[in-house]
């Protein structure tokens, strides 16, 4: 599923409407945290789903997320804890998986 706000008055009026759950629509944030566990955890194949488990937008824009794979990494079981963070253009700046199983 792809969110695409039509301008910037679009955007103005999600992010007023709904406040930070709005902003939170019209974000930019690239959906690659799957991709992003596969290259960290050296794994040539990932089954499995990221769940988000909280978020934080901080005042200058910037995304802090925390979620978690569970699935497979190589056809292994994995489950993998995951902080990422993204600035306010929707780049990923820091991505850091755990390894939990």
């Amino acid at each position: 599923m792809e969110k695409i706000a039509v301008d910037q008055a679009a955007k103005d009026y999600w992010s007023n409407y709904f406040k930070e759950y709005g902003q939170m629509w019209v974000r930019n944030i690239p959906r690659r945290i799957k991709a992003e566990v596969r290259r960290a955890m050296k794994a040539s194949s990932t089954e499995g789903s990221v769940i988000p488990l909280a978020y934080e937008v901080a005042d200058d824009g910037t995304l802090s997320i925390e979620a978690a794979f569970v699935g497979k990494l190589d056809d292994k079981d994995a489950k993998v804890l995951i902080t990422a963070e993204f600035d306010d253009n929707g780049i990923l700046k820091s991505f850091d998986p755990t390894r939990v199983i």
